[in-house]
């Protein structure tokens, strides 16, 4: 009665793992929770999925779900609006096909995703120009997002 609610949480998650449980169902189990005490029960479930346990967690957090499950299914309204593995879904939304890349002397290049910007990207590499290269697969918010309509406002 008088723990927080982080400390709810913990408590929750605890007693779930007590009788090593052949199926597990985890309701946002790291909400409330400091970013150390996430991590150390991320690592956790990790190790009960290792360990063969079935695992259904369900959360809003999308990074804790690209991070800890295998397979995912987006709901909307009560329906599954999209299903797979992660990465998956990722490249599978994957509309933009750009490279971004940050060059040491502060300039910024996006180049279209084809096999014409491989030598382009071979050029900045062989010459040491690279700090930083990423290519726009969306994250699993923003697809959410768009499958969705739901748009963050104020």
């Amino acid at each position: 009665m008088n723990l927080s609610n982080g400390m709810t949480n913990r408590l929750a998650f605890a007693r779930a793992l007590l009788r090593t449980p052949a199926v597990l169902f985890l309701d946002e189990p790291t909400s409330g929770l400091d970013p150390t005490t996430v991590e150390a029960i991320h690592n956790m479930i990790l190790a009960e999925k290792e360990r063969g346990t079935t695992i259904f967690l369900t959360t809003h957090n999308m990074y804790e779900a690209e991070k800890l499950c295998d397979h995912i299914a987006l709901l909307n309204a009560g329906k599954i609006v999209e299903f797979g593995a992660p990465d998956d879904i990722c490249r599978r939304y994957n509309h933009q096909k750009k490279i971004n890349i940050h060059l040491k002397n502060g300039q910024d290049i996006v180049l279209e995703h084809n096999k014409e910007c491989g030598e382009k990207i071979k050029s900045y590499f062989l010459n040491e120009e690279i700090q930083t290269i990423h290519s726009t697969e969306p994250n699993l918010e923003t697809i959410f997002m768009e499958l969705t309509g739901r748009k963050f406002e104020i």
